[in-house]
């Protein structure tokens, strides 16, 4: 049984195990999404005007842009 898996039984109720996993799972992917966010917009941070130009960009946009790279929508 792997981590993104429960264990049902006959009255609905899961493997607590199973459901910590799941937890600890979601809360690592939120860290690493929230890491990538910060690592892209440190990195459209540090191009220059003239670069985000080239690329269609503002720097008032940067934050929305790294959002929706990570986060989607």
């Amino acid at each position: 049984m792997t981590a993104s898996s429960t264990a049902k039984f006959g009255s609905g109720f899961t493997v607590v195990g199973e459901r910590t996993e799941g937890l600890l799972g979601r809360i690592n992917r939120a860290w690493q999404d929230f890491r990538a966010y910060h690592a892209t917009l440190a990195e459209l941070r540090a191009l220059s005007d003239r670069q985000l130009a080239d690329l269609g960009l503002g720097r008032a946009g940067i934050r929305g842009i790294a959002h929706r790279s990570v986060y989607g929508n």
